[in-house]
């Protein structure tokens, strides 16, 4: 094996982190989304008091001000969830080609993707 085809292989390693990582945060902010999307559904539904957790500690909150910050929380987190989403399909083309560069190694003989640790896609 030389030494383009290792750095190509280390390259894809990081890659598979990366892309688990990008996931397991985007998975994150879906369940958060998922959170804010029914405390805003609650709050339409009710009237009275309000409260927030902020750090360890609940403050009473207004109605306005409640949905106020349920909705920008909502967009910023729709935005972050935007960009992981593009994060996620650049690390999976990369990843794409790499495995295609990976085949025609293997075609050359190279090396083999067969055996033990052959599932690089």
């Amino acid at each position: 094996m030389n030494d383009q085809m290792k750095k190509d292989i280390t390259e894809f390693q990081g890659l598979q982190q990366q892309l688990q990582f990008v996931m397991l945060q985007k998975q994150q902010v879906q369940i958060q989304l998922a959170e804010i999307e029914k405390a805003s559904e609650e709050a339409v539904k009710c009237s009275g008091k309000f409260y927030r957790y902020v750090g360890s500690v609940i403050l009473p909150k207004e109605k306005e001000q409640l949905e106020k910050e349920l909705k920008d929380e909502k967009e910023s987190l729709e935005l972050r969830k935007t960009v992981l989403s593009k994060q996620e399909d650049r690390l999976k083309e990369r990843g794409e080609a790499l495995r295609k560069k990976f085949e025609d190694y293997e075609k050359k003989g190279a090396f083999s993707l067969g055996g033990e640790g052959a599932n690089v896609g």
